[in-house]
């Protein structure tokens, strides 16, 4: 009997291999993830902000600016920068929906951070320092309050105040190190200026250059920063979502079959057999192409967990997609039903975004617990008992559409 069934799994796909539009689909798979790869490495920017250096041809060049502008620049981000000669430019830009927002450096950058900072100092009580030294002058410095950066939108809203933490992040070696300065300079030398040079090489020998932030998975593996690879963040979702596709079309063709009695001649109690063997056929070669698919484009974690996820879903989605052709009335309903199903799983499984209001749906999707598990543990475990589960509904479906058949 085992030889039997080997025997028709090979002719099911032989069959299905003779079918052009699912040879296609397996080979686009592998095609579209790399596309979308070398895509996500592309600039890619959900918003995008014009620069604009006014100093930038000027004798007196802020140098302060230059270099924020340059790290902006070069900076992998979500947010898309580019350089313009003049604000008027960038204004033409902003009118016809180009940009999303402006960034105006002024030619006198660093003295209004200079300004800024010696504000925040004198504001406070003054030193021994200020009052025999610059004590009279308190009141002139913090009074001085142009801005340092004008900011021009057509809108505010959540991704420009999100670019403007990043400029406030850049600004800040500028503002610590003028805080620094000004400090030193009105509380504890009293005015008289040190040298400029080996101040701030002081500062810099004395800075802490490492990263405040350590990204890690949940099981204390530690992973890199991610920049504008949010092209490539849902992919993983969307495969499992297309090789579910993949098992509800074949039940839709097994449904077809049994309507038009091919079938036949299968015992009434080796149906179930067969039909899993019938939707295992399109499941696994689209599986195999899908987990070779994780391991090569780097979608994938470590390759033993990987293969126990693969075939953890390729069980439940296998039995989930049994389960929908039996408590589906006819064809076309199955047919009309697939889609939805799919648009439906797309929201609720956290293939874009994790939504948690919808946990009682997502316990009943298998993709949920595979892109679960990726970060989680525990949810290896969960997987393993919900396929468990599943395969016993499955069963009962099954005897109990015999009984009312």
């Amino acid at each position: 009997m085992r030889n039997n069934y080997a025997v028709l799994f090979i002719l099911l796909n032989k069959r299905l291999f003779k079918k052009p539009s699912f040879v296609i689909i397996l080979c686009m798979i592998p095609l579209v993830v790399f596309g979308l790869k070398l895509i996500s490495k592309q600039e890619s920017g959900i918003v995008r902000i014009a620069l604009v250096d006014q100093a930038k041809d000027s004798t007196d060049a802020a140098s302060g600016a230059r270099d924020i502008i340059d790290h902006l620049m070069d900076n992998d981000s979500v947010f898309l920068y580019s350089e313009c000669v003049s604000e008027e430019e960038a204004l033409k830009l902003l009118e016809i929906d180009s940009i999303d927002a402006i960034w105006v450096f002024p030619k006198d950058y660093d003295e209004r951070v200079a300004a800024f900072t010696q504000g925040l100092i004198t504001e406070q009580a003054p030193s021994d320092a200020e009052k025999k030294g610059n004590g009279k002058d308190r009141k002139n410095i913090a009074g001085k309050g142009d801005n340092a950066v004008t900011v021009i939108e057509r809108e505010d809203n959540v991704l420009l105040q999100l670019a403007r933490m990043e400029l406030f992040g850049s600004m800040y070696s500028d503002l610590s190190y003028s805080l620094f300065k000004n400090f030193i300079d009105l509380r504890i030398t009293g005015g008289k200026n040190p040298d400029s040079t080996a101040f701030r090489r002081y500062y810099d020998n004395e800075r802490n250059s490492g990263s405040l932030f350590k990204y890690r998975d949940y099981d204390g593996t530690q992973v890199q920063a991610q920049g504008n690879g949010y092209l490539f963040t849902p992919v993983r979702g969307m495969l499992l979502l297309l090789l579910l596709l993949g098992g509800l079309a074949a039940a839709m063709y097994y449904r077809d079959d049994l309507d038009k009695e091919i079938f036949i001649w299968m015992p009434v109690g080796n149906r179930w057999i067969f039909e899993h063997i019938y939707l295992m056929t399109a499941l696994l070669d689209s599986g195999i192409v899908v987990f070779v698919t994780f391991m090569i484009t780097g979608l994938g974690g470590n390759i033993i967990r990987e293969l126990a996820l693969m075939v953890l879903y390729l069980l439940s989605a296998c039995c989930f997609c049994s389960i929908i052709r039996k408590i589906t009335p006819g064809l076309k309903s199955l047919a009309t039903l697939i889609p939805i199903l799919l648009l439906a799983m797309l929201v609720i499984c956290p293939v874009f975004i994790y939504i948690r209001q919808l946990k009682v749906l997502q316990l009943i999707c298998p993709p949920f617990y595979y892109l679960m598990a990726e970060n989680n543990p525990r949810y290896l475990l969960y997987f393993a008992l919900y396929t468990a589960v599943i395969i016993v509904v499955d069963v009962l479906t099954d005897l109990g559409s015999r009984c009312s058949g």
